[in-house]
């Protein structure tokens, strides 16, 4: 069967798109943030389906705050944190928008494996409470997030236009530092799921200029 000009675009334009997505899936599938990685979590994912524990197609839940277009499919955290206070006394609300969706897995409170509606079904798998990863509720000792950037009237900060890495996340119309801002759920290339690399302190020097 001949094909015209048109349809080999169309076909050449699917295999790139698939190629590109099986390239994305790639820096997911062996990271801890492949839930299906029996060796990391112990979570049973059906059909090994690795978007599965964080996203789905239908049925979303409710997501405010700037992060309802994500399709979230697993439980959201329920806990009160305790924020982080800078030295001018700038401090963050509670976690909102996608903060609240990293902290929904990292609250060391939330079970992993409750997503999809399972609730009645899951094993109650945690982050264990000796990692890093597990952030718990006091938040005091991380790095601020929910607060606005460039702070109220202080100096030593860079201009958002200049990153290259790092990104400000717009919550009600406010530009803010969030966890998304120095991590991207999607990517584990610099590890840590870093959006850029710790090498020379280029991740801080993003935003911090000294």
């Amino acid at each position: 069967m001949k094909r015209t000009t048109g349809q080999l675009a169309v076909v050449i334009a699917a295999l790139v798109a698939g190629s590109a997505t099986a390239q994305d899936m790639s820096k997911i599938v062996n990271t801890p943030h492949n839930m299906a990685n029996l060796d990391v979590w112990g979570v049973v994912i059906p059909e090994n389906q690795v978007c599965l524990p964080c996203h789905t197609p239908h049925n979303a839940r409710a997501v405010e705050d700037g992060a309802s277009q994500i399709l979230w499919n697993h439980a959201l955290t329920e806990q009160t944190f305790e924020m982080y206070t800078t030295a001018a006394g700038h401090q963050g609300g509670q976690p909102e928008g996608t903060s609240k969706l990293c902290l929904s897995c990292h609250d060391g409170a939330t079970a992993i494996d409750d997503f999809g509606g399972n609730e009645d079904t899951f094993d109650n798998v945690m982050i264990p409470a000796d990692r890093l990863s597990n952030m718990g509720t006091d938040l005091r000792d991380d790095h601020p997030i929910g607060i606005e950037y460039p702070p109220p009237d202080l100096t030593g900060y860079n201009d958002k236009s200049t990153f290259t890495g790092v990104k400000v996340v717009t919550i009600n119309g406010v530009d803010r530092v969030e966890c998304a801002s120095c991590h991207t759920a999607h990517d584990n290339s610099y590890g840590k799921f870093l959006r850029q690399t710790m090498e020379g302190s280029a991740l801080c020097v993003e935003c911090h200029d000294k």
